[in-house]
């Protein structure tokens, strides 16, 4: 199981993260995919609502040392002997309180499975392993449930990391849409179609969802009524009546960053710099308190002011280190006596800096003359 073990975390952290990284960097060249056939995996129509995706993210709930008295529902085994396996940390009543196969806590409880046997010998032992925990923790019936289709799940996943080579590059977020859309088909042909958006389906629309909302706010080409719209019939073809708590989820800074992405195109072509701070500042004002969108104004004052402090600073020192008539000694004197008067009392921060600056500086010159000696 070792092998099989690590191929699958390997390959699907390998895949995932170059999916994160799509889904901020690559943005959409078209707009045709959702004008026409966006061909979602899960849209509204799908069983899956926003509070399984948050279900789904949440850890698994561990005992809180309270009496380990049954429910009724799942019934755990009593205490093994001495010596033998110690009893489940996690709590599976309040786990599976609902349900044993659902979208937001089997897959994550046999991915916990995965890492508590993670160190069998091979497969065959693995599963035997498995087989005996889930005995000794749910009554026999869910037990031989979750049993088989854990084996199932198990042999699906191993078989994807195998698959996944097949996949080819990633390149753009209809890329990695596709690579998820193969990923989903192939659970569904090995696992049923079924039993496959009950395991995976959360994920996979908070996946589809995200690299989607992506693409549209990256797309360079669109003005921010354009992806406004798009994003809000995104909303309504995903989620539904849910589409108004989906996009009010996030935090106010992260919608504040998200809506500068969104008018990029609008502000780098605002007339006057004028206009678009006073464009900043409307969309501050939509989501920040009056207080906080004073105080924001006022760190963009101070970095203004070090701004021009430091291009000041630049100006008057090349002109001193172009001066030759001063030596050495005097040039550093006079740069001193420059950064005093332009920086004040934050003359030494820039100091150390400035120190900093060169030094990296020099580091490089000399990693890339190496570099050119040794070719």
């Amino acid at each position: 199981m070792n092998s099989s073990k690590k191929r699958i975390i390997a390959i699907g952290g390998l895949l995932f993260l170059s999916m994160v990284f799509l889904y901020w960097f690559f943005p959409r060249d078209t707009t045709s995919e959702y004008e026409a056939d966006p061909g979602y995996l899960y849209d509204k129509s799908h069983n899956i609502t926003y509070e399984d995706v948050k279900k789904a993210r949440q850890p698994l709930p561990r005992h809180t040392g309270k009496s380990d008295e049954t429910d009724g529902r799942t019934a755990a085994a009593p205490q093994a002997a001495t010596g033998a396996e110690p009893r489940e940390e996690i709590d599976i009543r309040q786990l599976f309180s609902e349900a044993l196969i659902n979208s937001y806590t089997t897959a994550r409880y046999f991915k916990h499975l995965e890492n508590r046997f993670k160190d069998s010998v091979n497969l065959g032992d693995h599963l035997e392993q498995v087989r005996q925990h889930l005995f000794s923790e749910f009554s026999e019936s869910e037990a031989r449930q979750l049993f088989e289709t854990y084996q199932k799940y198990i042999e699906t996943e191993i078989a994807l990391a195998d698959q996944f080579r097949q996949f080819g590059l990633v390149r753009t977020p209809e890329d990695a849409l596709e690579i998820l859309r193969q990923i989903q088909e192939f659970r569904r042909a090995r696992l049923g179609e079924e039993l496959a958006d009950q395991l995976f389906g959360a994920e996979v629309k908070a996946r589809e969802y995200a690299f989607r909302r992506a693409a549209i706010v990256g797309n360079a080409d669109l003005y921010g009524p354009e992806k406004e719209a798009l994003l809000e019939r995104l909303n309504e073809d995903m989620w539904g009546d849910e589409a108004e708590t989906v996009e009010s989820h996030p935090n106010a800074y992260t919608r504040y960053r998200e809506k500068l992405s969104i008018y990029e195109k609008d502000l780098s072509e605002t007339p006057s710099e004028e206009t678009r701070q006073q464009k900043i500042r409307e969309f501050r004002q939509q989501f920040f308190t009056p207080e906080a969108v004073e105080r924001l104004e006022d760190v963009d004052r101070q970095i203004a002011r070090e701004r021009q402090q430091e291009t000041l600073y630049r100006e008057k020192a090349s002109l001193l280190l172009e001066n030759p008539d001063l030596t050495g000694a005097d040039r550093e004197q006079k740069l001193r006596q420059l950064q005093d008067e332009v920086f004040g009392e934050q003359a030494e921060a820039f100091r150390r800096s400035e120190t900093m600056r060169i030094e990296r500086e020099k580091m490089m010159r000399e990693y890339e003359g190496k570099g050119l000696q040794s070719r």
